[in-house]
């Protein structure tokens, strides 16, 4: 939860200086060392979810912590609003991105 505050903190920093104008718009890149690095790549999936941006990059380097905020890389979907690189992958959905046009053919109709 630490991690997610530092993380929140260089969000609302971008989101200032106008580099990103929402959460969903970013990819944050986190360096860590000693014992955070295990911890945080054990929890990687989870990241984006618990940071509420479209993308998180692990690095195993640098001293203690490092936050950069850099723009995600992709296209929104139309669904999730997430940035992802697979957007339009379906051609029935061409709008939203891979996870969610298999949520939507799997939805019961009705």
């Amino acid at each position: 939860m630490e991690v997610r505050e530092d993380v929140l903190k260089s969000l609302e920093t971008a989101r200032q200086e106008k580099f990103i104008g929402a959460p969903l718009e970013a990819r944050v890149n986190l360096s860590a060392n000693g014992g955070l690095y295990p911890l945080l790549e054990q929890y990687a999936q989870e990241l984006p979810a618990l940071f509420i941006v479209s993308q998180v990059r692990l690095n195993n380097h640098g001293e203690g912590l490092s936050v950069a905020i850099e723009r995600a890389d992709g296209v929104k979907c139309q669904r999730c609003w997430k940035y992802t690189t697979d957007v339009g992958s379906n051609p029935d959905f061409p709008t939203i991105c891979a996870r969610c046009a298999a949520a939507v053919t799997e939805a019961p109709n009705g």
